[in-house]
């Protein structure tokens, strides 16, 4: 087996980070997930709808719902151009209103 060279040894780095799927997903549904869940949103609809899976599946789930929503057009995020102290700049708007509460019964009804 012959010795790995410098330069075979980065290129092999480099393709190996390629591979590695993407920080800015998870970052991006943390975000999506604490817009939503911000001043004890989650909970309480937890508590109202009551469905049958801990709070942190569904939390998973309804992050899941808002992301297909924000790609569907029915819901949509509004975020500062610039990272900001002031919470207020980061928002969650439903187009369909409607929609929402349907998908979200249905979700709840779902078994976990």
């Amino acid at each position: 087996m012959r010795p790995t060279g410098k330069m075979t040894a980065i290129l092999r780095g480099l393709m190996a980070n390629e591979l590695v799927a993407s920080d800015l997903l998870t970052k991006h549904r943390q975000l999506i997930r604490m817009i939503w869940t911000r001043n004890g949103t989650g909970e309480q609809y937890y508590r109202v709808l009551a469905p049958d899976m801990p709070y942190n599946r569904f939390e998973a789930k309804v992050t899941d719902l808002l992301c297909r929503g924000a790609n569907e057009g029915w819901v949509e995020f509004v975020l500062p151009p610039s990272p900001s102290s002031d919470e207020s700049a980061y928002k969650l708007e439903f187009k369909d209103e409607d929609r929402f509460i349907a998908e979200l019964e249905q979700l709840a009804q779902k078994r976990a």
